[in-house]
């Protein structure tokens, strides 16, 4: 799929018992959300409240880990423009995480970012 990239610095809880639903499937570093009983897809509105990151690249109908509960963590996988100590939300076309506005929910707080990879502290 992808090669972009989660890495735990400071371990949160990572749930690994749901599976994801959605084709082609989501990749290491985007947010999603509860879809149905241990099951979860992209989330694609700021407005939502995403449950957590995907720790790895996943496929429709298998089981996934997903990153919550705190922790540190640092990708590649983010939007253009986000800066160190801004608030971050789950934006809304790609899944991915960015800048907060007026109306979106607060998900992750951006600790750095340097050399196209941001480091993040995880709220949710």
């Amino acid at each position: 799929m992808s090669d972009h990239y989660l890495e735990t610095k400071v371990p949160g809880f990572k749930y690994g018992i749901g599976t994801f639903s959605g084709v082609p499937g989501g990749e290491a570093g985007q947010c999603v959300a509860l879809s149905d009983d241990d099951e979860f897809a992209l989330n694609t509105d700021s407005t939502k409240r995403s449950f957590g990151i995907l720790v790895a690249d996943a496929v429709d109908t298998e089981l996934c880990s997903v990153a919550c509960c705190g922790g540190i963590y640092e990708t590649d996988n983010y939007t253009d423009g986000v800066a160190a100590g801004e608030e971050l939300c789950c934006l809304n076309a790609t899944s991915l995480l960015d800048t907060a506005t007026g109306g979106d929910v607060v998900i992750a707080e951006a600790i750095s970012v340097v050399a196209g990879v941001l480091r993040f502290k995880l709220l949710v």
